[in-house]
């Protein structure tokens, strides 16, 4: 069963070049032994038995051959005779020993001045036969900065916008594919697109300062290829060399911000042939590319996902139209149109409209390039920058039908102004969404359809932001650490996102600062806003690399990657020790994103600012003692056990209030001093918390850290009463959807200056989960090994349906309540080590005695280990006749 079978964390098509290979696997029983046998060309090349209940195995060291396809069978047993048989397989590349050169066009270097001008992309082919003897047949290739593959005109795979973006300086990564159903036989044409991406950027200056030429590792469009074709007995590699030809493209201008400009009449399309036209076919050059290590792509690429037909199309002017798909798309444009020779259609796209409908595209502006942020105060893009660096495309017509669908950029909008077509010339037109296709492990309905809406609200804004990094919004694109820090929870319950956390952190990794500090964005391209020094962020935004580590070994149970990160994370902290704790917060900003901060100063305006930094610091210590713990380095878990009590110890001296309270005693000072324990009786904590969001209307002020650990405190400490008035309250995030447009935003308020497609507060997801649910991954989990159900039988709710597909099963939790009767069902996974279900102690007299794990003062703890389904009836109105006697 592929499904039930994953190979380095992915179902099928995973490409492995070397140990160690994590293996792991889900069976409905209780697991006595498996046998595990790996097979290349019917030889088996390993073979274990295993006595354990883990469904989970690394192979540590096993010889690979270069480009082949490897079978993995896993026999599973039971105690009582059952069996079950799961099959994957994997593909090696060519273990990163590339024969092939990396080859380009010769043109003289854009410099940033002529970078806006008309400059078609490079299209580069390579001819070759195959014999009807042919085997196997594979290609390894990575294009920068993008780039698609065609076999005989045929597009290989259906990958959107590759290569996979990080520090080509120090990490490049290759993709692998079995093309032998691609290939005929005789002579065959391989042909590669290629486009800027991220490996050649605009020099547009985003937010005025920040030129990405100057800070990324750069340089023309180029690419790196080697086919290997295998008969019986022989094997032929074609690698890019200067054999390969090149020749200009139909793009005239292809930038990931900005759009890209097409000339149809420079290419023509005949069945399965590309013709390019108006062009010559020329040698390439070998050239020198970045000094990243070649590395196989791991991750889930991004992929075209949801079509969306508008929802109103109105004229402005015969040729001038505006579209609106009724919803926030973060994706492509998909439209056929008739046109003549030389006739100009332009898109333009957009988060928000004006009231004359017309459109407003000051969301959507590249690094806030041509916006007026404050009076007379206009935010400049550079030398030959356009005047507002808006999204939008051009197509060049030629005389008859066309198709354009977006292949080099992708767009945030829900509305598109179209010029140049009247709407007879316009056949039809789509919007398609294109994200990393990441696999939802995440399932969640209730009665409540205003819930049903957040919900689908937060999936959409998070897919619409995460394109081989994990973004924060279109009109920036970067990979911001405190978001990552903010999401992680939400995002693993929703997302089987193991991959991507790992690739996240190695970013992080590989662009680490000398002083062992790591930046506020990776790949890091120069913010480092109120930073610890020499180029490393703000504490909270350094978070990301330990707290993704964490959530990643608690979800997905990898202690190979602990073991890996462990030591960068030893040499961040001893860069971290040297700041000065009374001047702790200029090193950080705070809870982000606070109602009540400081819109005036927003770098220093957070609440409790120089508290939640220093509870940033003191968790950096108590992520590394956990980590030592894992490992087992007794001696410095110890010793990091000692400094972070120390500093906890510190903090409680300096923050605590004479009242028990912390800081300024905002809504931020209280999360924070519960999420880290800074009090062992936290319950005069959590009664102040409740009175302070009571005493707000529901109205929860914190940034987008206090928010998300807000969300976990009140599943812990049972204030879930305080969430569901929050959700549906009017000043908050009902007044980010009032537009409609189905994604959240930036900021709360008139969010001034911020996006409209922006998931750092879409953290709530957690709730759904682990409050209305109960379903969490305990904090000491490891690949999710032990789980608590705490369901909030919300009185206002009548039914709720979740499930979680963890590493270690599919964990379930449904009830309805009816006529004072709560039915409840739990599904609890062979594979879990331990799951308790905790109610309210008001139902202990409707639970059988020999199920009760122990009592504390408001809560019933069973024990469900093992227990394949339990269903419960709680009967409400019993309980409420015996708490008034």
């Amino acid at each position: 069963m592929l499904d039930n079978l994953t190979v380095n964390g992915k179902r099928e098509s995973a490409i492995v070049d070397c140990s160690p290979i994590h293996l792991r696997w889900l069976v409905t029983f209780t697991q006595s032994h498996f046998t595990l046998k790996v097979i290349n060309k019917d030889k088996t090349v390993y073979v274990t038995e295993q006595y354990s209940n883990e469904s989970c195995y690394t192979i540590q060291d096993i010889t690979l051959q270069k480009n082949s396809k490897y079978v993995v069978e896993i026999t599973v047993h039971s105690e009582d005779g059952r069996k079950e048989r799961l099959c994957s397989y994997f593909i090696t590349g060519n273990l990163g020993q590339f024969k092939a050169k990396w080859v380009t066009k010769q043109t003289p270097w854009v410099d940033d001045q002529q970078y806006y001008d008309d400059r078609r992309n490079l299209v580069i082919k390579k001819s070759l036969h195959v014999s009807d003897a042919t085997e196997e047949a594979y290609i390894n290739i990575v294009g920068l900065g993008y780039y698609n593959l065609y076999i005989n005109g045929n597009k290989v795979s259906n990958y959107e916008l590759n290569n996979d973006w990080t520090n080509y300086s120090k990490i490049v990564y290759y993709d692998t594919f079995d093309i032998l159903a691609y290939l005929k036989q005789g002579e065959n044409e391989i042909l590669v697109e290629l486009a800027n991406g991220w490996y050649h950027p605009a020099p547009v200056t985003l937010f005025g300062k920040y030129n990405l030429r100057n800070n990324l590792t750069t340089g023309q469009p180029m690419l790196l290829a080697e086919v290997i074709v295998r008969e019986q007995e022989h094997e032929h590699t074609f690698a890019t060399d200067e054999s390969w030809v090149v020749a200009e493209g139909p793009y005239l201008f292809n930038n990931m911000y900005l759009g890209e400009v097409i000339d149809f009449r420079l290419i023509n399309r005949d069945g399965g042939k590309i013709e390019l036209l108006d062009t010559e076919w020329v040698n390439v050059v070998e050239t020198t590319g970045p000094e990243g290590v070649l590395k196989p792509s791991f991750i889930d690429k991004i992929t075209r996902s949801r079509e969306l037909t508008p929802a109103e199309v109105y004229s402005l002017e015969p040729t001038r139209h505006i579209i609106d798909f009724g919803e926030m798309v973060s994706g492509f444009i998909d439209a056929s149109f008739t046109g003549k020779d030389g006739l100009v259609v332009e898109f333009l796209y957009s988060e928000e409209i004006n009231a004359d409908k017309t459109l407003n595209t000051d969301s959507t502006l590249a690094g806030f390039v041509g916006k007026e942020v404050a009076e007379n105060v206009i935010v400049p893009g550079g030398e030959g920058a356009p005047a507002r660096a808006e999204q939008r495309d051009r197509c060049i017509c030629r005389d008859g039908v066309m198709s354009f669908s977006n292949q080099f950029t992708y767009h945030s909008f829900r509305y598109v102004e179209v010029t140049g077509l009247t709407l007879a010339q316009l056949n039809h037109v789509k919007a398609v969404y294109a994200h990393t296709s990441l696999n939802d492990v995440g399932h969640f309905h209730c009665s409540d359809n205003d819930l049903n809406y957040l919900y689908q609200v937060a999936k959409t804004t998070k897919l619409n932001n995460i394109h081989s990094v994990i973004e924060d919004c279109a009109r920036e694109r970067l990979a911001y650490g405190g978001d990552m820090v903010a999401l992680a929870n939400s995002q693993a319950m929703m997302f089987d996102s193991a991959n991507l956390y790992e690739k996240t952190i190695d970013d992080f990794i590989a662009d680490r600062m000398d002083n062992g500090g790591f930046p506020e964005t990776a790949p890091f391209m120069g913010i480092q806003t109120k930073g610890t020094g020499e180029g490393a962020g703000p504490l909270g935004w350094q978070l990301a690399v330990p707290y993704l580590l964490k959530t990643h070994y608690r979800y997905y149970g990898n202690i190979e990657l602990v073991k890996r990160v462990f030591p960068y994370l030893e040499a961040q902290l001893t860069h971290i020790k040297i700041l000065n704790a009374d001047d702790i917060a200029d090193f950080c900003l705070g809870d982000w994103g606070s109602k009540i901060a400081d819109q005036d100063n927003v770098k220093w305006g957070s609440p409790a600012l120089s508290f939640t930094a220093a509870c940033f610091y003191y968790y950096h210590l108590n992520l590394l003692t956990e980590f030592a713990a894992i490992l087992g380095l007794a001696d410095k878990r110890a010793d990091y056990q000692q400094q972070a009590d120390s500093v906890k110890s510190g903090l409680v001296e300096k923050y605590r209030n004479d009242d028990g309270s912390y800081a300024d005693k905002s809504q931020t000072s209280y999360v924070f001093a519960l999420y880290f324990e800074l009090e062992s009786d936290h319950q005069q904590l959590v009664a102040s918390l409740d009175k302070l969001v009571r005493s707000a209307g529901y109205d929860v002020e914190c940034g987008i850290f206090g928010q998300s650990f807000f969300y976990t405190l009140a599943h812990k400490y049972d204030f879930n009463h305080l969430v569901q008035p929050w959700l549906n309250n009017a000043l908050g995030l009902k007044h980010m959807l009032d537009d409609g447009n189905g994604a959240l935003k930036e900021f709360f308020g008139d969010n001034f200056n911020g996006s409209c497609n922006h998931a750092m507060f879409s953290s709530y997801i957690s709730w759904f989960y682990n409050g209305l649910a109960g379903i969490a991954v305990c904090d000491d989990a490891c690949g999710a090994d032990k789980v608590v159900v705490k369901p909030y039988l919300a009185s206002n709710i009548a039914e709720v349906k979740a499930s979680y597909l963890s590493a270690s099963g599919k964990v379930g939790c449904q009830w309805l309540q009816n006529s004072g009767i709560t039915h409840l069902s739990v599904q609890v996974p062979a594979g879990v080590k331990e799951c308790t279900l905790i109610l309210d102690r008001k139902y202990l007299s409707t639970i059988s005695p020999e199920n009760i794990k122990y009592l504390d003062e408001k809560h019933v703890h069973i024990d469900i280990t093992g227990i394949n389904e339990l269903n419960l009836e709680l009967n409400t109105d019993l309980v409420s006749a015996e708490e008034c006697c």
